[in-house]
């Protein structure tokens, strides 16, 4: 059993390149459906069809694909004849969606006892909680109807079995780039998020999503193509008659931003979310090209309901264990009691369901050519996600939106991703008032250094449990087995001064509480205590790669102050400050700006900060 195992695990690993778990083998569905076997034949169907229609060669993945790799910053090379074809293509598509979308919305009923004690991570302070990740415990969360349910799979059944009747476009998707959403203060996010791209010296060229609605002509017709970047819209590729029939909202952006792109290769990131290292050889890494969908952890293990499941109409075995948390590498014989009770152990980590920890989604790293059905099954989910699919993916707990539903929409199609294993950081600070500490930032890591980790655990696993097969004939439970503990053996090490730091070098930090908005900071005198500035990020190494609160602040001054040279760029900015209240805002940014540059050195441990 152990052998088999392993090979079936090194199979896996050599074919993608240490894609890991999540992969589902689709032989046989729930209640023996298989007039709804869509899984591995559905996926295969779609793939063939998608791929009839583009140039032959197939074999490279920065080739011809969907029209050829393209040059950096070629982004609108679509005929008109193209992009008719490709608005016909998202008419369908849409259409599907309102005829098959679940009617009605879940009553948001739970249990008083769902997650009574808070959400539920993979630390250690979280063991004693893991029992109420169980089955029973998740079935007994968000309150569900046999009827909903039925309700529910019918219509996801009928969107899937559409949508694998379409053919995308030739000429539709081309060349590779880095998508955001803008609109309203986002659009200044957006571009702070550009500059600092440059800054770094990536050359990706960026598309900013804009939203119905929100104009920004001059920010797109002026600003934007001075840093190879330009604006997109949904109109790009939806006829205006589809688009009034829907009213698009919060997360659902990000979907609709990713396939308006016309990168065929895309970094979808959200606006406050800024990469401290050049990133311009992500797309030819291999495990993106083995994977074709990268994705990042969130601090949670997963609290998908078992419903979804049914909904879906995926396998699961609920008496076969094959994880323990993040841990997909170590034999379950390991950490599986010989009794075989498995009544208390978490749900996702059983055979057929999705994997822990839950997903971040502030940055993805997507194929269309690999994922184009993730793509529009995602679609689907973010369309219904707030009346159905976002609480029956995360049954409130925290970060509830579109993060489960590309992992979910690539899982149904049986599609290869790989998510980082290393744990998402956190930087900020302790309150100068005592009142506790202060998490400004999420630190993702760098998934290609992630993925060699990642094998060399595999192969340090591999030999330490065969020689043991070989020695003792069996492997044996093992009580002070701790996930963790592998964790740190493979994905972290100990700082000079003390503590731990991941392996792998920081990637993108998620500035998501407090954004970097300069209106905001200063309105509320935020970062300041007792007239003084002080600092929100801390991390010396972060710092060390790029000083985000340094160069933003740089960004600020330069782009908005004075008034003459910041009005008419951003209007979320015109609409919040009149001209007489602008000056006073500059003079926040200047203050700020003065104080970021004298504790640069003192940030990184080197000197004394003048006070400011």
């Amino acid at each position: 059993m152990f052998n088999r195992r392993f090979a079936k695990l090194v199979k896996l690993v050599l074919i993608t390149v240490s894609i890991v778990g999540g992969l589902y083998y689709l032989s046989g569905f729930i209640d023996g459906d298989t007039s709804t076997a869509l899984g591995n034949r559905l996926s295969q169907e779609y793939m063939d069809s998608f791929w009839k229609t583009y140039d032959s060669s197939k074999s490279s993945y920065g080739s011809s694909l969907l029209g050829g790799s393209g040059e950096k910053g070629e982004t609108d090379f679509r005929s008109p004849e193209a992009k008719l074809k490709i608005k016909d293509f998202y008419k369908t598509v849409f259409e599907h969606i309102l005829d098959y979308s679940p009617a009605g919305k879940t009553a948001r009923e739970f249990d008083d006892s769902c997650f009574d004690s808070g959400d539920i991570s993979t630390r250690p302070d979280s063991y004693k909680n893991w029992k109420k990740l169980s089955y029973h415990q998740l079935s007994h969360c968000m309150k569900i109807s046999p009827s909903e349910i039925n309700h529910l799979r019918g219509n996801h059944k009928s969107y899937v079995d559409k949508i694998n009747e379409l053919v995308l476009p030739k000429g539709s998707y081309k060349g590779e780039g880095i998508v955001t959403v803008g609109g309203g203060k986002f659009t200044l996010m957006a571009l702070t998020m550009i500059k600092a791209l440059r800054t770094l010296g990536t050359t990706l060229p960026v598309e900013v999503f804009i939203p119905p609605d929100e104009g920004e002509s001059t920010f797109c017709e002026s600003v934007l193509p001075q840093y190879n970047a330009k604006c997109i819209y949904i109109s790009d590729i939806l006829p205006d008659d589809m688009i009034q029939k829907f009213t698009f909202k919060g997360y659902q952006f990000k979907s609709l931003a990713m396939i308006t792109s016309s990168f065929e290769n895309l970094l979808l990131l959200d606006a406050d979310n800024i990469p401290v290292k050049k990133i311009d050889h992500i797309f030819e890494s291999q495990i993106f090209r083995s994977a074709g969908l990268i994705l990042w952890p969130d601090f949670w293990r997963r609290t998908t309901m078992p419903a979804y499941y049914e909904i879906a109409n995926l396998p699961y075995n609920q008496n076969k264990r094959v994880r323990n948390a993040f841990d997909d590498i170590t034999p379950p014989e390991v950490y599986t009691k010989p009794d075989g009770d498995l009544s208390e152990v978490p749900f996702h980590d059983m055979e057929g369901t999705l994997p822990d920890p839950s997903t971040e989604s502030g940055q993805l790293l997507i194929s269309k050519a690999k994922h184009l059905p993730t793509l529009l099954l995602s679609l689907y989910y973010n369309v219904n996600g707030p009346n159905w699919y976002y609480p029956i993916f995360s049954q409130r707990t925290a970060g509830e939106g579109d993060k489960e539903t590309f992992i979910s929409a690539a899982s149904f199609y049986s599609l290869s991703y790989y998510q980082v294993k290393t744990s998402v950081g956190v930087d900020g600070y302790f309150r100068h008032d005592g009142s506790g500490y202060r998490g400004v930032g999420m630190l993702q890591h760098d998934f290609i250094q992630d993925s060699k980790q990642y094998m060399e655990a595999f192969e340090y696993s591999n030999t330490k449990y065969n020689n043991l097969r070989s020695e003792k004939g069996s492997i044996s439970y093992d009580p002070s087995y701790d996930p963790n503990e592998f964790f740190d053996k493979f994905f972290s090490r100990k700082k000079p001064d003390g503590g731990d730091e991941s392996k792998a070098d920081v990637m993108f930090v998620h500035c998501n509480l407090p954004k970097f908005d300069p209106y905001v900071s200063w309105d509320t005198n935020d970062l300041v205590y007792q007239t003084k500035h002080f600092r929100s990020f801390n991390n010396k190494k972060v710092i060390a790669q790029f000083d985000i609160e340094l160069e933003n602040f740089k960004f600020f001054n330069e782009t908005l102050c004075p008034y003459e040279n910041g009005k008419g760029k951003f209007k979320y900015l015109d609409n919040k400050l009149s001209e007489e209240r602008w000056p006073q805002m500059c003079d926040y940014i200047s203050k700020r700006l003065q104080y970021l540059k004298e504790s640069h050195n003192e940030a990184l441990g080197l000197e004394k900060a003048t006070e400011a």
